[in-house]
């Protein structure tokens, strides 16, 4: 086995974005280099499993897959992770955080569900409109939703949750909140994983970040650390940025309290072709 690199996708291998599809071409063109050079991808990513039969169609390459930040991994098509988190400490977030910070929406990824989101009832029409224009402009990279207070409550108790997102709103002075609450969280609710980006925190099971997925990954295929590259953009990258550091490469439009945590800054994936290719090759 070659070398492997680990990359998010919002943000990252999905930069630029592209209305028409998923990753740009330019990005497609080193990851196939990458691949035929005897070397292995891993998306790891927010996102659910579904969503991974859009990029194997535009990549045409065999990759693996750490999905719901890490609650459910894939490699060579075999489940090697699948960890919902306990619905009753599920709830109990979920009403500490309602009754302290309000936030704007609860996004809930649940197992043979859509994306189920509850908008907060003050602003429900408000957000009603803008997801529906922000899951338009998204294209190709736009994910199946149910946008219902009622069926939300109703699938997420009791199912088998792997990722609830909470999000605060789009004004500036939330980017510093999601980060705030962030460090709440954790002191509360030690028995699940918290991690902030931009402006939302992500809640997932207990030891389901992504650096301690990629550990997972690497350590069930038996892959030297030292063989792995990891790229990502936001705070929910900087767990692997901590494992990985020599390795580590941060998008440059990434937030300063971002950047600091990995070694190095590109400013497109592609760009890695220079760092992981010598010339010639």
């Amino acid at each position: 086995m070659g070398k492997i690199l680990a990359t998010d996708l919002d943000g990252t291998l999905m930069y630029p974005t592209r209305y028409w599809r998923c990753i740009p071409k330019k990005n497609v063109k080193f990851l196939r280099k990458w691949i035929d050079a005897g070397n292995k991808v891993v998306f790891i990513t927010s996102r659910g499993p579904e969503f991974m039969e859009r990029l194997h169609d535009e990549l045409e390459r065999d990759f693996d897959y750490i999905t719901y930040t890490s609650s459910y991994i894939v490699s060579d098509g075999k489940v090697i992770k699948d960890t919902p988190m306990d619905s009753e400490i599920v709830y109990k977030v979920l009403d500490y955080i309602s009754h302290n910070y309000a936030p704007v929406a609860y996004l809930a990824n649940i197992k043979n569900q859509p994306l189920l989101i509850k908008d907060n009832l003050k602003v429900g029409r408000l957000i009603l409109y803008l997801y529906k224009l922000y899951w338009i402009i998204q294209g190709k990279r736009r994910e199946k939703y149910i946008l219902n207070k009622k069926y939300f409550d109703a699938h997420v108790k009791g199912a088998m949750v792997y990722k609830v997102i909470l999000f605060y709103g789009l004004r500036k002075r939330n980017k510093k909140l999601s980060k705030e609450i962030n460090k709440t969280l954790i002191e509360k609710f030690p028995e699940v994983e918290f991690s902030w980006s931009q402006f939302v925190n992500e809640v997932t099971p207990h030891n389901c970040n992504k650096g301690e997925g990629l550990k997972y990954y690497c350590d069930y295929l038996h892959i030297d650390y030292n063989d792995v590259i990891v790229v990502g953009d936001s705070g929910n990258d900087i767990s692997m940025f901590n494992l990985f550091y020599e390795n580590s490469y941060v998008m440059a439009k990434a937030s300063p309290s971002v950047k600091k945590y990995a070694k190095h800054i590109i400013s497109r994936v592609y760009k890695l072709d220079d760092y992981v290719f010598k010339k010639g090759d």
